[in-house]
């Protein structure tokens, strides 16, 4: 599953999906949001995306499991199978800003070996198998460096951790001479983090399909980076550059 031919594949499932991204996009008056829970959000857009993504994974890859945040699925016990986040940071999707995107990950006995995500709004795709590098917009890239003096730590915030929590965790980064964003959108965080343009993401509580791409894609691009599964249905991200995650 991490071949070239494979994430050739991905690419052209994901640029489909960006497509209709971006029709809902600037059609955003005809959105029907619902709020899940406290300060989680999803729309028609969310689902139409995903449905999307699934005909297409099923075409492509045919026989293999999916999970997705909005239409659910099981990827069985040995965790293998596409996770597919079809809008990461609905609320800032809603309200018209930039920082959304779509994530399409697999992962093979736990493990991301192939992964994209794209973001629309900004004209920007990252991708990755494993053991083949990064590319940006399907172009191969010579390995991406964080060196920058600028240390610019984004957080997740979700409804797992409470407030008190996170707020603790970016005093401590700030103390170790972080500046320290949340854009709400984990998807972005990380792609922009396998860029060279952030320091890095941490999260404690995030969902399969925020990690599944971004897990390969950041280790491609050179950064150090551990997920962990810390509930049912919870994962814990720590991707930065040059440090130790801890």
């Amino acid at each position: 599953m991490s071949s070239v031919t494979s994430l050739d594949r991905l690419e052209r499932i994901i640029a489909t999906a960006t497509d209709l991204g971006l029709r809902w996009s600037g059609n955003r008056n005809k959105l029907l949001v619902d709020e899940k829970s406290a300060g989680q959000f999803a729309s028609n857009a969310d689902i139409e995306i995903e449905k999307l993504v699934r005909e297409q994974l099923a075409k492509h890859f045919p026989g293999q499991a999916v999970i997705g945040e909005e239409l659910g699925g099981d990827i069985g016990a040995d965790a293998t199978g596409w996770a597919v986040d079809p809008i990461d940071g609905t609320s800032n999707f809603v309200l018209g800003l930039p920082i959304w995107g779509i994530s399409i990950g697999y992962v093979e006995n736990g493990r991301s070996v192939l992964g994209a995500i794209a973001l629309p709004d900004l004209q920007l795709t990252v991708s990755a198998a494993d053991q083949s590098g990064l590319r940006i917009n399907t172009k191969n890239t010579t390995e991406v460096r964080h060196i920058s003096p600028v240390k610019i730590l984004a957080l997740g915030e979700n409804d797992f951790e409470t407030g008190p929590e996170t707020d603790a965790r970016a005093e401590t980064f700030r103390q170790s001479g972080y500046s320290v964003v949340r854009y709400r959108c984990a998807v972005f965080a990380l792609a922009m983090s396998a860029m060279g343009r952030l320091s890095g993401y941490v999260e404690k509580g995030c969902g399969l399909w925020d990690i599944a791409a971004a897990e390969v894609i950041c280790r491609e691009a050179g950064m150090k980076i551990e997920t962990s599964k810390i509930a049912k249905g919870r994962y814990a991200v720590d991707a930065r550059w040059g440090d130790s995650a801890s």
